[in-house]
Order: structure tokens, then sequence, then C-alpha cells
């Protein structure tokens, strides 16, 4: 047996007398309030995190394979961060709204083949690479960017 709907319980009934509609001057307030990131001072960030994590390594007397594994590490997230930067912010993917989504897809797909195609490359490309030390880097570049939001609010 069926529960019988609610009429609460569908989108149709949704209340909105409390919702104030978006005019452009709002909009507009909203944007100078909250300005958006841009996508190179993320791509910034990540290459800054990735030296600072290789100079803290150097501090604590990692060895040079151990570095240049963390190091790596973080290149494979850089570069195809650099590629997908470069291709949402061409003048092909700023076109349409179309071009725009179809555009963020394809580089990413890219930078997300670029990064494994790296990764799997890496036990040829690293002398006496360290697997954790890679991952590290990796990992620690890549969930840093929302350190560029704090740092372009602060500056």
């Amino acid at each position: 047996m069926q529960r019988k709907q609610k009429a609460t319980d569908s989108p149709e009934s949704f209340d909105d007398t409390n919702s104030v509609p978006w005019t452009k001057e709002r909009v507009l307030e909203f944007r100078k309030a909250e300005p958006p990131v841009s996508v190179w001072w993320v791509v910034l960030t990540q290459m800054l995190v990735g030296l600072m994590t290789v100079f803290v390594a150097w501090l604590l007397g990692a060895k040079f394979a151990s570095m240049a594994s963390l190091g790596y590490g973080s290149f494979c997230v850089v570069l195809p961060s650099i590629i997908f930067a470069r291709g949402i912010t061409s003048k092909w993917s700023s076109l349409n709204p179309g071009a725009a989504v179809t555009g963020f897809f394809l580089w990413e797909f890219v930078k997300v083949a670029m990064t494994v195609v790296m990764l799997v490359m890496s036990q040829s490309l690293v002398d006496d690479l360290s697997w954790p030390m890679m991952m590290l880097g990796l990992i620690i570049t890549m969930k840093v960017y929302w350190l560029s939001f704090l740092w372009q609010r602060k500056g």
C-alpha cells in the first residue's frame, strides 16, 4: 500500500512568500561583496604549497629521492591545473554558456587524464621513486585549493 503524498511534499507547493527576487542591483552588490576567485590564483596557490612541502621535507632532512617524489606528486597536480586553467579561460570557452559548459567538462577530462598518465609514468621518470611521498605531495597539493580563498580574502 503506497502512502498518499502530502501537498507539502511536492515542489509545486513551495512557499516563496519569504523569498526576495534578485535584482540587477542586488546581484552587483553581491559580486562586489564576494568577488570571484581567479582560476589562476588557485593554480598559484597549488604551486606555492607544492614548493613549500618540498622545502619542509628538506628542512626535516628528507633524502633527495623522497623530495623528488614529493615534488613530482605536486607537479602531477600543478601541470594539469595549468592546462585546465588555460583551456577554460580561452576565448572559445567564453563564446556562450553552452561553450563554457562544454569547455569546462572537456578541460576537466583532459586534466584528469593527464594526471593519470603522469602517475603511470612516474616510475620511469623519477629515480628511486617513493610512492608514499609522491602520494603525499599529490594529496597535499590537490586539497589546498581552499587556501586560495582564504589568502585572497586576507589580501
